[in-house]
């Protein structure tokens, strides 16, 4: 291929997910650059905990739109989490947290 409508350098997470999306949205003609094997750099050695929980409402979004897309592909399992709070100013600040994420919808416990 000479010409392409977009040209993807990186293979690891976000370069597969610029290549995913783009042929999601209908493009035909995307080229995805990677020198070495795809996925093959950090995120492959990362543990791989995604997070729903987030102190912006946004990044919560994202992260839930996320997780959703992983499910979809079949490569995510749900496993939970526990947030501590060790001083007023922690949990003043989980209780707001718990605020936003039940607010997009987000299963939260506070206890």
């Amino acid at each position: 291929m000479e010409r392409a409508r977009a040209v993807v350098v990186g293979g690891g997470i976000t370069g597969a997910s610029v290549a995913y999306h783009l042929a999601k949205a209908g493009w035909r003609d995307v080229v995805l650059l990677e020198k070495d094997e795809l996925t093959s750099g950090s995120t492959c050695h990362a543990a791989g905990l995604v997070t729903q929980f987030n102190p912006s409402p946004t990044m919560m979004r994202f992260r839930r739109y996320s997780i959703e897309l992983y499910r979809e592909l079949g490569v995510f399992e749900t496993v939970g989490s526990l947030r501590f709070a060790s001083s007023k100013e922690q949990l003043m600040e989980l209780q707001r947290g718990v605020s936003r994420a039940r607010g997009i919808g987000l299963d939260v416990e506070l206890v």
